[in-house]
């Protein structure tokens, strides 16, 4: 199902900007719709997150895909810029289908008494299945396509064929009783005590340190590899299909085996993942080889995707069922506003100094270094004790 969803999804994305420039859509327009979807996604995945807890999680999956379907129908029928306003609305506040499913896998995964490891080996898959759909969505619309239109038409065929596989999805028993004793009221819905949890909130600070060290360092990335290398659109296929290929391997093949190795405590293996990240930085943005930056990237994209499924299975271990979907649609919205601010903070860096954005890059990835080797180990490993022996008391 999410294979094929994100296949959907990714199969208009070589005709967008096409799209862009034939509706006059400039640097100015595209840089507002930018910000309105990290915007709206700030606030879907909170609330879908937490829905997704309160009301069940195939709901969710089902609303996700109707709000696909409605922002695909604007965008076939309004062919204005008015339209490609519109047409985010939907799928940016209600399509968080990613962070329902990720839910959905935990409390498959605690229903049939799995381990940490098993869920990062789960999530994992489903990290792969997701990044070889970012490589299958374009590759067909490049070969098989020939306009947006025809690429709409095919995304919404993919899309309802994915939701076949919502009807296979069972709704897990423990999950069914949560649901059943939730209490009612806003202050209820709205109410998720993990946040308060110290383990919570420093997920939330590495997320949100990550991120935006990824969005400060992209616009200065982009253009730093076509001012070395002339990059062209085939050599950014080329580049963008080998971190594709990279991330679902770090996510089906690698993420599973390490966390197992690392036992319950994962603090060496993300001070290992952040090393890796913020070293590799200042390396690929200054080598005049593009061998070099084809061989660095691979790892680090390696270990963004196993860094990103610790976090998930420590994410896990802390809330239990009835909060664990609001918990990640928390760090999605966490991720939106690194989204919203990071890409300004890195122009006005730029335009400051031009070493000064790889400078807070590299200061983001040492803030994360320090807070996983300082509290990592205090409140997420032994919060998760915490957490398991209360469970085993009740």
């Amino acid at each position: 199902m999410s294979f094929l969803s994100v296949s959907a999804a990714a199969i208009t994305f070589p005709f967008m900007q096409t799209r862009r420039d034939t509706l006059g859509c400039d640097a100015l327009c595209q840089g507002g719709q930018t910000s309105l979807r990290s915007g709206l996604t700030l606030f879907g995945a909170i609330l879908i997150g937490r829905a997704s807890d309160r009301f069940g999680r195939l709901l969710m999956l089902w609303m996700g895909l109707a709000a696909s379907l409605a922002s695909l129908a604007i965008s076939g029928s309004m062919d204005s810029i008015t339209g490609m306003w519109y047409a985010i609305i939907p799928v940016a506040l209600l399509n968080q289908n990613f962070s329902v499913v990720k839910a959905l896998f935990s409390d498959y995964i605690d229903e049939l008494g799995g381990t940490s490891a098993d869920r990062a080996g789960a999530v994992g898959k489903l990290g792969m299945a997701v990044g070889m759909s970012f490589m299958a969505g374009p590759l067909l619309s490049t070969y098989l396509l020939s306009d947006y239109q025809q690429a709409i038409k095919v995304s919404a065929a993919v899309t309802l064929v994915s939701g076949v596989f919502i009807f296979f999805l069972p709704t897990p028993k423990s999950h069914a009783q949560q649901k059943s004793a939730a209490p009612s009221g806003m202050m209820a819905f709205l109410s998720l005590p993990v946040l308060r949890s110290r383990g919570a909130q420093l997920l939330m600070g590495l997320r949100l340190l990550m991120a935006l060290a990824f969005h400060m360092f992209a616009p200065v990335w982009q253009v730093s590899i076509k001012t070395r290398f002339d990059f062209g659109p085939k050599d950014h296929a080329q580049f963008m299909g080998l971190v594709g290929l990279s991330y679902a391997i770090s996510q089906g093949v690698v993420a599973k085996p390490l966390i197992r190795l690392a036992g319950k405590d994962l603090t060496w293996l993300l001070l290992g993942c952040i090393l890796l990240l913020g070293g590799s930085r200042p390396l690929v943005l200054h080598t005049s080889s593009i061998t070099v930056v084809y061989v660095l990237y691979v790892p680090m994209v390696i270990a963004l995707g196993v860094m990103n499924t610790a976090i998930t299975a420590a994410c896990s271990s802390l809330a239990n069922g009835d909060q664990l979907g609001g918990l990640f649609g928390v760090l999605e919205s966490v991720e939106s506003v690194a989204g919203l601010v990071g890409p300004s903070l890195g122009g006005l860096a730029t335009a400051w100094n031009s070493e000064l954005p790889l400078l807070v890059v590299c200061g983001c990835y040492g803030l994360a270094f320090l807070l996983v080797l300082i509290f990592f180990d205090k409140h997420v490993t032994c919060g998760s004790k915490r957490k398991q022996s209360s469970a085993k008391s009740e």
